[in-house]
């Protein structure tokens, strides 16, 4: 058994557990501590994601094969997912889950609704896409036309990168690298701010 603190005698603290796996006690206060956090203290076992001292633990499956075997046996039984929770301590959810992932089962709805979920993003990300690159050819143009109005260029470059053009494409109209369309427009909104 494991105690983290100060030894008494040695005065010394007691290194940090070797691996997750051995016990460890905590004071009534600090278990108090975890349990009020929504870490779980069941029947006097320690949580399972922290060490003694407070760090971060990998996570231990409460799933062993003897729990899968009694699993499957009650499936086997014709007992439902809610009857198996009950008499297990879990959750119906967690029964089924775990159903699932010992019969290896991915279901066609589970495909097609990841299919649907990916389709949706991807025609999101592209009506994002060409509004982005709508705004950034108005902003060119009306860059071309401030400048062939007598807009100072800096005054002209900063609206343009205001309305969404990339400092990038700033600079290709003029013949010159971003760096400098941002530098020329950095320099004109300081010399005329109020």
């Amino acid at each position: 058994m494991w105690t983290r603190g100060i030894d008494r005698a040695s005065r010394a603290i007691s290194p940090p557990p070797r691996n997750s796996h051995e016990q460890c006690t905590l004071p009534d206060g600090r278990r108090a501590a975890l349990a009020r956090l929504g870490r779980f203290v069941l029947q006097g076992q320690e949580p399972r994601a922290r060490h003694c001292d407070g760090t971060a633990a990998a996570m231990k499956s409460s799933w062993t094969p003897s729990r899968d075997k009694r699993l499957l046996a009650m499936q086997a039984a014709g007992r439902t997912a809610a009857e198996i929770a009950k008499s297990m301590g879990i959750s119906r959810n967690a029964v089924i889950g775990r159903s699932r992932r010992l019969r290896g089962i991915v279901y066609r709805s589970d495909i097609e609704s990841w299919a649907r979920a990916n389709a949706r993003r991807s025609r999101e990300a592209k009506k994002r896409m060409k509004a982005r690159q709508k705004a950034q050819r108005e902003a060119l143009q009306e860059l071309s036309r401030a400048v062939r109005r007598g807009v100072p260029a800096g005054k002209a470059m900063a609206r343009a990168h205001r309305a969404g053009a990339l400092w990038r494409q700033i600079g290709g109209r003029f013949g010159i690298s971003q760096q400098a369309a941002y530098e020329k427009a950095k320099l004109w909104t300081q010399r005329h701010r109020l």
